[in-house]
């Protein structure tokens, strides 16, 4: 069951014709700043990045990248996003 669950945003609040979703920090409940999770992408077209960082001064790293749509587990880390190519919507839900 998840903790916390929520959509990935944009500034605009529009998810077609490309985007770059706000930058998400865990809602973690121990001191690991790592935790499980899952992400749902319902990809319209394009693709779906998923990026995720360690530290605020790290580099974004694609760690998947979706070309159908899915629900699957992934680690999330202290910092994650997504990258839509077109247009798609992506959640995400934190457990422990």
């Amino acid at each position: 069951m998840a903790n916390y669950a929520a959509k990935f945003t944009t500034a605009d609040g529009v998810y077609t014709g490309g985007y770059t979703s706000l930058e998400v920090v865990g809602n973690y409940r121990d001191e690991s700043k790592i935790g499980r999770g899952v992400v749902q992408i319902h990809i319209t077209a394009g693709t779906v990045d998923l990026q995720s960082k360690l530290t605020e001064e790290a580099p974004w790293t694609t760690i998947k990248n979706y070309t159908t749509s899915t629900i699957e587990e992934i680690v999330i880390a202290p910092y994650f996003r997504v990258v839509a190519s077109d247009s798609a919507v992506c959640y995400y839900a934190e457990h422990s």
